[in-house]
């Protein structure tokens, strides 16, 4: 495994502290800096620009709901990981502005990476190709590779600049960081099928217009009626939607998780696409379920010891289904690997390799890495 990178943290939402802890790394023997700050620190961007500007080693990261640091998430503040093995990064920018070309565009920005095997992916989570740049990503870098990362954004859904890059804070992109290094991962969600399948008569992309030839919205909300045998008004999406996921079943079995975010009481918009004519069944947990299924990765990621870095990218929905019971949840992961820090960030989508090897887009998912 690499050597171990120099970690600093900040609960401060404060620009200077961020720029000392930047500059002090770069004081260090490090060959580049990963940043993981939350979204509410509200940075002015001109300001934060300069600060990136000025850093003379390779920078990357992004912002998130929120940052996870020694077992806990925070609001406001800021971790600053000093790599000690050099980055290779690749800013693929304005995808939502490449249209059909989009592959075409991939393969050829990705050749300095290529002989590559391990990576961090970060996305603009409002950039709706994302999912769609994770699948031709694949396809060109081919089998054998290992990935982990996360959509970065607000959960308030607006479009805004993220991703850290020496040229300035950056939107609609995503952010490929290889890693001259093993990378190991492991993922788990505990999520069950509960009813279902039902066949998607019209989507397009992240919307889900009509299930089994009803409006998705409509449909939706019957089924949850049948579940939690209550009638429900139309402002039950908010309370249930994040205990109801849908769930696409692959050949192999694993189940793939669509978070429904929005609706317009019609359609519903899932974080991830939903093909046309495929079956998707409803999704049930409980925290019970969910901390056995952050156990289990974290016991699995326990038997590749020994290891230097321990980066989580954890589902925000979880955060927001557990509610008090979140920290539970990562003190479980840090427990089990108490002798690493456990740092990372509660994402809007979750991106790693599953057990086929795919690179996949997951939703309300445990992603656990070690470098």
């Amino acid at each position: 495994m690499a050597e171990a990178s120099i970690v600093r943290f900040t609960d401060s939402s404060s620009l200077q502290d961020l720029n000392t802890a930047i500059k002090g790394l770069c004081q260090e023997n490090i060959q580049g800096v990963l940043l993981i700050a939350c979204v509410e620190n509200n940075y002015l961007e001109t300001q934060l620009n300069k600060i990136l500007f000025d850093c003379q080693l390779p920078i990357c990261g992004g912002m998130f709901p929120k940052i996870i640091y020694k077992g806990k998430s925070y609001q406001h503040g800021a971790i600053i990981v000093g790599l000690k093995v050099k980055p290779d990064i690749v800013n693929y920018e304005a995808l939502s502005q490449i249209d059909d070309q989009l592959s075409d565009y991939i393969e050829n920005k990705s050749q300095p990476i290529q002989r590559h095997k391990s990576f961090i992916i970060i996305s603009d989570a409002m950039c709706k190709v994302s999912e769609d740049f994770v699948d031709h990503f694949y396809n060109f870098m081919g089998s054998g590779v290992t990935s982990i990362g996360g959509g970065a954004g607000s959960l308030d859904f607006v479009s805004r600049p993220v991703i850290f890059t020496n040229q300035g804070i950056k939107g609609d992109l995503t952010q490929v960081i290889a890693l001259p290094c093993p990378l190991i991962n492991d993922i788990g969600h505990g999520w069950d099928i509960v009813d279902g399948p039902y066949l998607v008569t019209a989507a397009k992309g992240h919307y889900v217009h009509s299930l089994n030839y009803q409006s998705t919205y409509t449909f939706y909300k019957e089924i949850i009626q049948n579940k939690v045998n209550t009638t429900l008004d139309d402002k039950f999406f908010n309370q249930y939607a994040k205990q109801y996921p849908l769930g696409i079943v692959s050949i192999d079995g694993e189940i793939l998780v669509r978070d429904p975010i929005q609706t317009n009481f019609s359609y519903l918009e899932c974080v991830g696409n939903i093909l046309n004519n495929s079956m998707v069944y409803l999704l049930s947990s409980d925290k019970d379920k969910m901390f056995a299924s952050s156990q289990q990765v974290a016991n699995n990621i326990a038997q590749q010891r020994p290891f230097n870095n321990l980066l989580l990218f954890n589902c925000i929905s979880r955060d927001l289904f557990l509610e008090s019971d979140s920290e539970q949840e990562l003190a479980i992961i840090q427990n089990t690997l108490s002798e690493t820090p456990l740092i990372g960030a509660m994402v809007l989508g979750e991106i790693a390799n599953t057990d086929n090897g795919m690179i996949r887009l997951l939703n309300k998912s445990t992603v656990l890495g070690v470098f």
